[in-house]
This record gives structure tokens, sequence and C-alpha cells, in this order.
């Protein structure tokens, strides 16, 4: 792919352009009654959610990370005088849109996997007992984000009425170095409430030619772990950034 078209198709992406379709609740109840049956397990352990998830799912993750890395690349070489003056509302949605984009791809074939959008609001299942939203994570709590209402109570875990019932909401995505404007390392995170960080770890990604090598994690120990920048950027607003 040659530079231009990359850039168009990075650019592009800025538009905001989204697939509609019904509320997202009612996505998911047909989703679980679909015969997706659930099991036990603690989610406070990130290696029993890690393994639960599997090596596929995430896979799929740290590769829509590195490609759309790539992506921003591409745009950058394309049009090198666009990006210092990119809005950071801007490059956050179009960093969101590819790692989107490239996760639909990667798992158009699992069948434990299904992707749902309902105006700005997009999230992911895996299997019964997992629902994510992609997230860009900062390195340390001084960073201010404006909550929504949404936003906010996506975060909050809920006890199951019944054992073995628990849906488990995590953030998948990347860690950002602000100053350099570059997408680093692939985050999943789980959290009780946005100021109360329960773990995060940092993905492996993919070698370049190796096959089948699995996906390893890291936990990151600061007492802190990352704050998640709910709107992708404190420039945006409120109505437009809820699900993200």
């Amino acid at each position: 792919m040659s530079n231009t078209q990359a850039g168009e198709r990075a650019a592009a992406s800025c538009l905001g352009h989204r697939v509609g379709g019904p509320p997202i609740e009612a996505q998911w109840h047909r989703a679980w009654a679909a015969g997706i049956f659930p099991g036990m397990f603690s989610a406070d352990d990130p290696d029993a959610v890690l393994a639960e998830l599997g090596d596929e799912f995430l896979r799929s993750i740290a590769l829509a990370v590195a490609f759309a890395r790539q992506d921003v690349g591409d745009m950058r070489a394309w049009r090198p005088g666009w990006f210092p003056n990119m809005s950071p509302r801007c490059l956050a949605n179009l960093i969101h849109d590819r790692i989107w984009a490239h996760l639909a791809v990667a798992v158009d074939n699992d069948k434990t996997v299904n992707l749902f959008e309902s105006g700005a609001t997009r999230e992911i299942q895996v299997g019964a007992h997992f629902r994510f939203r992609v997230k860009r994570h900062h390195g340390d709590d001084s960073n201010s984000t404006y909550p929504t209402r949404t936003a906010l109570g996506f975060y909050v875990q809920e006890q199951p009425t019944l054992p073995g019932f628990e849906l488990v909401k995590l953030a998948a995505g990347y860690r950002w170095a602000p100053e350099a404007r570059e997408i680093l390392a692939p985050v999943i995170s789980y959290r009780d409430g946005t100021d109360n960080p329960i773990w995060a770890v940092e993905l492996s990604e993919p070698d370049e030619g190796v096959e089948g090598k699995p996906i390893t994690w890291a936990p990151i120990v600061d007492p802190s772990l990352p704050v998640i920048d709910i709107d992708g950027a404190a420039a945006e607003s409120e109505a437009g950034s809820e699900g993200r």
C-alpha cells in the first residue's frame, strides 16, 4: 500500500463514520440468548481472566494496536505537516477507529467474540463473561478526564445474581505517550469505577514472521496504575464520546 493510500485511509476515519444499530443492551440480550453458558472464575485474578479470554483474542487486541500504530505512522509519512496541528480529539478518534477496524477483521471468524455499535457506543463481548471498551491508558493519575454518566456506569462492576453469571467489564487499548503522541504497548485493565483500578497488564506483540508464538503479559506494578482517558482526549465533548 502506498503512503498516499494509507494516508487517505487513516485521514478518512476522522470523519467518525459509524454503523448504526439497535440499542446496545438489546444487542447484548440477543448474544446471551444465542446459547452462551457461563462458568466460574475470579475477576480479581488477571491470570485467570486472561487465560479465559484465550490467546486468540489477546493476539487480536495486540495486532489491532500494532496495526493502528502503523496506520498513524503511515499518515505522518504521507502528510507530515498535518500531524503537529491535528487536534487531540481528531487524533484520539483516528486511533480508536483504526483499532476498531483492525479488531473487526481479526475476530471476524471467532464465534465467541461479538462487536456491537449503537450511536457513539462501541463494545466488545467475549464469551459470556467479558465486555470491553477500547480505551487510551495514561501512565499516571495526574491526567484530568471528563467522564460521562455512561462511561462512569460502564466501569462499575456489579455483583451477579447467581454464582457463575459474572459480567466483567474491562478496558482494552494502548498505553499513550502524550509528549511524543505515540502509541506504546497494548493494555488490558480491570477496574471497579474509573478511580479504582484493580489490575492492568501490558501485552506482548506478535513477532513478525513468528507464527503461533503465544501472547504474554506483564502486570503493571505501579500502585497508581494507569488512569483511563475517558474521552480519548481532554478536548472531547460529553455528547461525542460517551461510548469511547
